[in-house]
């Protein structure tokens, strides 16, 4: 089972962190490291699939984040919100190529209709690049989570905070 933790006192239950994750509109920042060890950081559109515990986001295959997840499969990642009050949940884990092509179109349509409006045409331009090979699905199985959530604070932690950033 995967490790659901929160920063103490403000972190999200495991509940709260799926939900999060499925309903966040959110880019997942996708960490991952090149073969001569330093990190590059890469933002994606992704899929939460909460009953499987497992995040899915397409790529084309040549480039660099793609390249570096299948030397190591190791990532890091994560997702948060940039409007008061702040929250996200981040992780680590491996990723690996979703090679079935019937599941690869069925995770690329999930990511796709949370992105992108329903008949647009850029849902059958990514498809049939997924078809081609032109992109491939990758599923990251996570090992940790951990959580934070600002709305949590102490009130008046929280106005001060909220007070002391640029919104």
């Amino acid at each position: 089972m995967k490790n659901f933790e929160g920063e103490k006192g403000i972190g999200m239950s495991e509940g709260e962190a799926r939900n999060f994750l499925t309903q966040s509109k959110s880019t997942l920042i996708l960490g991952t490291t090149n073969p001569d060890g330093t990190p590059m950081i890469h933002p994606v559109w992704y899929y939460f699939d909460s009953a499987k515990t497992k995040l899915y986001f397409y790529t084309e295959p040549a480039l660099k984040k793609a390249t570096n997840m299948r030397k190591s499969g190791k990532i890091y990642f994560d997702v948060d919100s940039d409007k008061w009050p702040y929250k996200g949940v981040k992780g680590k884990g491996s990723a690996r190529i979703i090679t079935a092509k019937g599941e690869a179109l069925s995770h690329g349509r999930k990511i796709l209709s949370k992105y992108v409006k329903k008949g647009q045409p850029m849902i059958k331009s990514v498809l049939e690049k997924i078809k081609s090979g032109g992109y491939v699905v990758f599923e990251i199985t996570p090992a940790y989570f951990t959580s934070w959530d600002y709305g949590k604070m102490e009130p008046q932690t929280s106005r001060g905070l909220r007070e002391a950033v640029i919104s």
